[in-house]
């Protein structure tokens, strides 16, 4: 049984807001959702019970922000 739901918003709202984002059905759907926005997205956990936290960060070719990371943007 679950305890919990994952929503997905870009990360520019800042806090989550129920009615502006995307829900997911699980954390798998929330990345492909958050891919589909074409911007770095804030994936949330949103429990039956209590409030909305910041799961992760998603969107946007996650291999691409690894590699910036690694060798620097644009290398």
């Amino acid at each position: 049984m679950f305890t919990s739901n994952f929503a997905v918003q870009p990360a520019t709202f800042g806090s989550f807001d129920e009615w502006g984002c995307e829900w997911a059905i699980d954390l798998q759907h929330a990345y492909r959702l958050a891919d589909a926005f074409g911007e770095p997205c804030v994936v949330w956990c949103v429990p039956h019970n209590g409030a909305a936290y910041k799961w992760c960060r998603a969107g946007v070719d996650q291999v691409e922000q690894i590699a910036d990371l690694l060798f620097g943007v644009d290398a």
